[in-house]
């Protein structure tokens, strides 16, 4: 019996760690597996074609909130003309509401119910044998017509047990990976699916080691922990960041690889900072769900926290250069505009390197929605079942919302604005005021609509910057310091990459008058970039002739020194390499 694991992936760089899993315990039976990994971006005919060509007895999706309504397309393409294949689901989106789905979907044979790693190989067994798959547990199945559940096992797995994910010679170069060393969470958070089973289970780590030494062989360089709560148990998450230390330490790329964890910030202690501190910089990076900062919200979700005590490390985890990542949900039960206006306020002045704006999901099986009615949500029927409204938050301001989770993005998370964010947000009672402002702005120009170019990004904020001007003058005032604020926006400017020209709105009147004396302009650069001081604090001079270094560097006069927050005017060297942008103040030799 052939039998063929399929995953669409959100993007082509994921990989699927669930049908590793499977193909690794259905391969001691059925050594005729195979698995193959789609984007949900691909031609859906594509996929079917190449799972047609194939010829499986069994196909084995993985499905989720993103990836669903692709894979049912696909077997409905496939059905017809694969009359004796059978179609089997698994993962969270059909371990749910699995009636429901069977009679709406006639063309699906069965759906794993929870863990499939000892429930695939026994369905398997039952299909070739020629028996109906009623022993099976975690099932749901059709009968004569009739939906048949059969109750997941009660025991679940030891993850000790499982096979080992990682045994071919995959190539991950440029890849997602993903790996668990604990399954369940010791907390009870009500929009998600963890909350449905309780106990947390860990994985030896010396098994770990085997699994992360086999994927750092294969090319994988970004490792991403899918444990829902990393540290939920301080020794065992010590101990698995010992090994990702120890064996990156074997390889002579050591500073390009990067795990990525979830933690919770309740648990994070002094210990913790102690053991960050030591920690090679950039090998981890840390993810931390704050949600909500609106205790009576945190009350209802079962998540109680306490932000204001533990904010206080991430300035610290920052200093020792590990990247970190705060989540917020919008959409929470009994969390309003202004409460959530303040949650936003709270974890965005604690300057995480990325603050992701989610919006609630309210997930088959998970408690909110059970209780959806009473607090008043409304959602998408469809995955990935996005809140539409609450009673406390409606569909408008729900919309001005996902306005400001774009516009984060573009200028808070892609990190290309850090100067000029600093000096615009003063202009502002508090940062979420600026996003939306500036978020009302995008949409009432319909800039939206378009894809805009990088630099194309610096002139919507110059615009909306004269847009405020041009308010506060109509109201006697006029705040705004434009010469700082052009420094910071030209200073981000040209960290962004090398410019060839510099928009009029960027220039000082001192650079302008310098630059019309193209001369005077042109030796002053040069000067600069002649200086022996460079060779002192940047190596690759020396390894570079005259036209390498002036093609891989820009030199740009400011009226204020933003760097070292001076009134100072003073002149600064860019060094751009591969990629990376460093500024460096010249110091006249």
């Amino acid at each position: 019996m052939r039998i063929l694991l399929v995953a669409l992936n959100a993007k082509y760089i994921h990989t699927n760690l669930a049908l590793r899993y499977l193909r690794e315990g259905v391969r001691t039976l059925y050594p005729d597996v195979l698995l193959k990994e789609f984007s949900i971006n691909d031609h859906l005919d594509r996929i079917a074609g190449e799972i047609y060509e194939a010829k499986a007895d069994v196909v084995g999706f993985s499905c989720y909130i993103w990836n669903l309504k692709e894979t049912v397309e696909v077997i409905r393409q496939l059905h017809p003309v694969c009359p004796n294949t059978r179609f089997v689901l698994g993962g969270p989106e059909v371990s749910f509401e699995s009636e429901e789905f069977l009679l709406e979907h006639p063309e699906v044979d069965a759906l794993v119910i929870g863990e499939g790693e000892k429930t695939i190989l026994e369905l398997l067994k039952a299909w070739q044998d020629g028996h109906d798959p009623s022993h099976v547990q975690g099932i749901a199945w059709t009968k004569n017509g009739k939906i048949m559940l059969n109750p997941a096992p009660v025991s679940p797995l030891s993850m000790n047990d499982l096979p080992f994910p990682y045994t071919e010679d995959e190539d991950f170069t440029g890849r997602l990976v993903y790996v668990e060393t604990t399954r369940g969470c010791p907390f009870n958070c009500q929009y998600c699916l963890s909350s449905t089973f309780q106990g947390v289970r860990f994985l030896e780590p010396e098994r770990f080691r085997k699994m992360f030494r086999q994927l750092l062989k294969n090319g994988a360089r970004t490792i991403k922990f899918v444990d829902r709560t990393f540290n939920a148990n301080k020794r065992h998450a010590l101990g698995i960041l010992d090994i990702v230390r120890e064996e990156s330490e074997l390889h002579s790329d050591a500073k390009s690889i990067r795990v990525h964890c979830e933690m919770a910030g309740d648990l994070l202690d002094a210990e913790w900072m102690d053991y960050f501190r030591n920690y090679p910089r950039g090998l981890v990076q840390l993810e931390i769900g704050v949600q909500s900062t609106h205790q009576p919200t945190l009350k209802i979700v079962s998540r109680p926290q306490r932000f204001k005590e533990w904010k206080k490390y991430i300035a610290e985890m920052r200093c020792f250069g590990i990247p970190l990542h705060l989540d917020l949900i919008a959409g929470l039960p009994e969390e309003n505009w202004l409460n959530f206006r303040t949650s936003f306020n709270e974890v965005y002045e604690t300057d995480p390197d990325m603050l992701q704006l989610g919006f609630l999901k309210v997930l088959k099986g998970s408690g909110l929605r059970l209780q959806s009615s009473r607090y008043g949500l409304l959602f998408v029927p469809d995955p990935p079942y996005t809140i539409l409204e609450t009673k406390d938050l409606s569909h408008s301001e729900i919309l001005q919302l996902q306005h400001m989770e774009s516009i984060l993005d573009k200028y808070y998370n892609s990190g290309k604005f850090e100067h000029a964010l600093r000096h615009v947000l003063k202009l502002f009672p508090t940062p979420f005021d600026f996003y939306h402002k500036f978020a009302e702005l995008w949409h009432k120009k319909d800039w939206f609509s378009r894809q805009w170019q990088g630099k194309a990004l610096f002139d919507k904020l110059w615009e909306f910057l004269q847009d405020v001007q041009d308010a506060e003058k109509r109201e006697g005032m006029d705040i705004i310091p434009w010469n700082i604020i052009r420094d910071a926006l030209r200073f981000d400017y040209y960290m962004w990459e090398r410019p060839n020209i510099i928009p009029d709105y960027l220039q000082d009147e001192n650079s302008l008058e310098l630059e019309k004396r193209t001369d005077q302009w042109k030796t002053m650069q040069d000067k600069i970039r002649k200086d022996a001081y460079w060779e002192m604090i940047i190596p690759e001079v020396k390894k570079m002739d005259r036209r390498q270094w002036n093609r891989n560097t820009a030199i740009a006069y400011f009226t204020s020194d933003l760097l070292q927050e001076s009134n100072r005017p003073c002149w600064y060297l860019f060094h751009y390499q591969q990629g990376k942008v460093k500024a460096y103040r010249y110091e006249e030799s």
